[in-house]
């Protein structure tokens, strides 16, 4: 197997996973609030999902710098969403 066509392959698999990953998360934030009553905003864990699966698929040929910053608004997105899901769920306000 071609070293390239490994990497992209590794690539693509990697933000397929996160993308997934992401929604679950929303899962569990629709799931909190539905149960306990706390405003989770759950529809917002799905921008990181939509970024990565731009990624994903490669929707828009981005090349370069322009490809890094998507990925990295929605790992940087992501990443504060869990922080929030947390956060709500063990009560620190």
């Amino acid at each position: 197997m071609d070293s390239d066509l490994f990497l992209k392959f590794f690539n693509l698999y990697s933000w397929a996973v996160a993308s997934i990953i992401m929604i679950f998360m929303a899962a569990i934030a629709r799931f909190y609030q539905r149960k306990f009553g706390i405003r989770m905003y759950y529809y917002l864990y799905f921008i990181p999902a939509i970024v990565f699966f731009i990624v994903l698929l490669q929707i828009f040929p981005f090349l370069g710098i322009k490809q890094e910053l998507l990925e990295f608004f929605g790992s940087a997105i992501s990443v504060m969403a869990g922080y929030f899901l947390y956060m709500k769920m063990v009560g620190v306000k």
